[in-house]
């Protein structure tokens, strides 16, 4: 019995510790859940995205501190006309403010459709766009596990097609083995090894309407060990010109670098070595696929936590920054010379452009053309140059490019050296005679016998020949120079000669001339050169005195292209005029009969013809708005003579064909 009474008591001791324990977590449990909140509050991420944020906070360490679920939407509209709202969301949970368990990421753009849907007691429009959404896991703010990235098309709010889709996992918060990304026109697969270096065989896959392309890249821990693309069958090897492949050995530098950094950068700094013989169509197509495969796994590795630039992840608190895959590269150091010479290149070839732009837009140049020989043959040696620097800009972007450190420079000289063609004399024209001079342009080194020095000379010799024009043009500038005022109406003349040149081209196919335009024509080009001309031949206190007077000429020259316009409707207006139409009930047909036929016809056979006439033969700036006021009376005259009594100027003009006597009948008095 005291055997069972003890068994017994023992029993029941048990179970009220057991009933106080859970007591006790529940207690624990209801008083954590009792310091947890939610904050709804607004939050501007990557410094210009603003949105609504909703989270949970545990109060015993402040509101500050992320801890729970967490949300961000921001909703803006857009002012492109691809689509009309931008919105970003992050769905996610936190711990002590760090990322914790699982978290997403979306950027939508979307087009509003018409069509309405309810949901709840809510009525809204539904929509057409792109979703790039990526999801994944974080541990005390370290990715890891399996995240992926999708790009999806949705039609009316229903998913259409997927763009876009990329798999891979992370470890310690950088990628670690397989990875598999595919579009509708390429597939990548491909492995990172437990360091997080691309490691094994990347096979990529471009789905072409013509023919298969294959794409298989061999890395040995980061280090890019072969290459080759399948086409039809047909294997080609590829290789990289001074781009080390060789494993790391310890008397060499060797270093970690990123698709952030510009791994493919270094790639693309030169065109890629084919070891079997190849048409320019199949170089050409080999190029066009390593490219496109270069920008989509750059872009398909990066998309896990960039999106337009900005680090998705780090630009909310509470993780680290993922690691995306890294390389080794071989960098072959630059000298404390050879980085003198790439700055000096860079300098340089920045400097030449500069004066040769600011000479190209300098309107100076085209006033003093006519009279300044210097400026004609500056202008020729300017684009000798021009046209040769086009080709010198992709040398001096390899040279100056931060991927050039990390390619074996002598290698690749001879690849990047254009075939510089510089005359030994230039001929231009000046005052309607061609004029040859010899000139010296700097010699170009043989490609063959290249470096960076004697790039760097090449472009020093070049500057020092600009410069030294420059200095000889700016003389001139500065004899031309005058007040503010004047450079400005000078601009503005330039301006109004390009403008009625253009008006008064009869070869234009833009313009419809009609027949007085192109009686016209050439009388205003040749007025507007021959006045432009003298104009740049007057030193500068007379350009003082004309240049308002000829910008007034420019503007009546203009005017005379609207006045030549309008005049076909005038003669329309007058003829409407001096018609009499009326109904025949008789033939049931309008019929028209000219009125006041003695006016009509003074005006139309002879004086018409005598006002045109007078102002060819004497077609002139001081003319011109004379001329046009002069015609422009005797119009408005014959309009007003058209609405009275003019029997007595009937009478005195019956058949008389003088200009001056019809003048003097209708009371005009011309002003030219």
């Amino acid at each position: 019995m005291d055997k069972l009474n003890r068994y017994f008591l023992l029993n029941i001791n048990l179970i009220l510790s057991r009933v106080t324990l859970v007591l006790i977590l529940i207690s624990s449990y209801v008083a954590l859940a009792q310091q947890k909140e939610v904050k709804r509050d607004s939050l501007i991420i990557n410094d210009s995205i603003s949105g609504i944020v909703n989270y949970e906070y545990d109060s015993s360490n402040g509101e500050n501190i992320f801890d729970g679920k967490f949300s961000f939407e921001s909703v803006s509209s857009s002012k492109l006309k691809s689509f009309d709202y931008q919105a970003f969301t992050y769905d996610g949970e936190f711990s002590s403010d760090q990322k914790s368990g699982d978290w997403s990421f979306s950027d939508k753009k979307m087009k509003e459709e018409n069509q309405k849907f309810v949901s709840g007691f809510r009525v809204g429009n539904l929509a057409t766009g792109t979703e790039n959404r990526i999801s994944g896991e974080f541990q005390e703010g370290i990715a890891v596990g399996s995240w992926k990235v999708v790009k999806q098309d949705y039609v009316n709010s229903e998913v259409k097609d997927t763009l876009f889709f990329i798999e891979s996992t992370f470890k310690n918060n950088r990628l670690i083995g397989s990875l598999k990304s595919s579009s509708n026109l390429i597939t990548v697969q491909g492995y990172f090894n437990a360091d997080g270096y691309f490691h094994g065989d990347w096979v990529i896959k471009h789905q072409t309407e013509n023919q298969p392309v294959q794409e298989n890249r061999t890395y040995e821990a980061g280090i890019l060990k072969a290459y080759q693309i399948i086409i039809d069958g047909k294997t080609f090897d590829i290789s990289y010109s001074g781009f080390d492949t060789t494993d790391v050995d310890d008397d060499e530098q060797w270093e970690d670098y990123t698709l952030q950094n510009g791994y493919f950068d270094i790639l693309n700094l030169i065109d890629l070595e084919v070891e079997q013989t190849i048409s320019s169509e199949v170089k050409l197509l080999i190029n066009n696929r390593h490219q496109k495969t270069n920008d989509f796994i750059k872009n398909s590795v990066l998309a896990f936590s960039f999106n337009s630039e900005f680090d998705i992840w780090n630009t909310l608190r509470g993780s680290s920054p993922l690691g995306l895959g890294k390389f080794k590269v071989r960098k072959f150091e630059f000298s404390s010379n050879e980085q003198k010479l790439v700055k000096n290149i860079a300098d340089d070839f920045q400097e030449i452009q500069s004066i040769l732009k600011k000479f190209e837009n300098n309107p100076k140049v085209k006033i003093g053309k006519p009279v300044h020989e210097k400026f004609n043959e500056a202008e020729l040696i300017f684009n000798v140059y021009k046209n040769e620097l086009s080709q010198l800009k992709r040398m001096v972007e390899v040279i100056t490019s931060d991927a050039f450190e990390y390619v074996h420079r002598e290698e690749i000289y001879g690849k990047i050296w254009p075939k510089l063609l510089f005359p030994v004399e230039v001929t231009y024209e000046f005052q309607s005679e061609l004029v040859t001079k010899p000139h010296e342009f700097p010699e170009a080194p043989e490609r063959e016998n290249f470096n960076l020095d004697k790039a760097s000379s090449l472009i020093q010799n070049i500057k020092t020949d600009v410069k030294a024009i420059d200095l000889e043009v700016q003389k001139i500038f500065k004899e031309m120079e005058i007040e503010k005022s004047l450079s400005n109406d000078e601009k503005r003349l330039v301006e109004k000669k390009g403008k009625i040149e253009s008006l008064f081209n009869l070869d234009s196919e833009e313009n419809d001339l009609n027949t007085y335009h192109q009686r016209y024509s050439e009388l205003v080009l040749k007025l507007t050169e021959s006045t432009f001309n003298s104009y740049g031949s007057l030193k500068v206190d007379q350009k003082k005195n004309q240049i308002k007077d000829l910008l007034r000429c420019y503007n009546n020259l203009l005017d005379f292209y609207t006045f030549l316009e309008n005049l076909e409707s005038k003669n329309e207006r007058l003829d409407e005029a001096y018609t009499n139409t009326t109904f025949n009930a008789y033939m049931m047909v309008d019929m028209s009969e000219r009125i006041k036929e003695n006016i009509y016809t003074a005006f139309i056979e002879s004086l018409r013809p005598y006002l045109f006439e007078r102002l060819s033969n004497d077609f002139n700036c001081e003319n011109l708005e004379l001329a046009m006021e002069d015609i422009s009376s005797v119009y408005q005259k014959m309009l007003e003579l058209s609405k009275r009594d003019t029997r007595a100027e009937e009478k005195e003009l019956r058949r008389e064909k003088d200009p001056e006597v019809i003048l003097s009948v209708l009371e005009l008095k011309l002003k030219y």
